[in-house]
């Protein structure tokens, strides 16, 4: 088979045209496939991505928040609160109620 031959397409035309064709067929085929699946993959990947910074994003605000609160539940904070209300800390220890239950 010459190069002109081939250039001609003559692989196409002579009696063993069908194997030829459905060879091609199969060819185009699976390159299509390929195409479509690193394209999935590409879009996997973006979105894994994407869901990363999310998770980053949400675990610094978690953080931040928490550190609020917890500053928020300090006794100082909520006894210096509880002041401006007019409420003043008990100067006794408060007293454990013990409830005896029957066995």
């Amino acid at each position: 088979m010459s190069i002109w031959s081939i250039i001609k397409a003559e692989y196409l035309i002579n009696e063993n045209a069908a194997k030829n064709w459905l060879f091609l067929i199969m060819l185009l085929l699976m390159g299509v496939s390929i195409i479509n699946l690193s394209h999935q993959a590409d879009a996997k990947v973006k979105k894994i991505v994407r869901l990363n910074k999310e998770v980053k994003a949400l675990r610094s605000e978690y953080v931040e928040l928490k550190t609020k609160v917890i500053k928020k539940k300090m006794a100082t904070q909520v006894i210096r609160k509880m002041m401006t209300k007019g409420f003043v800390p008990s100067k006794e220890q408060p007293v454990k109620i013990k409830l005896e239950t029957k066995e």
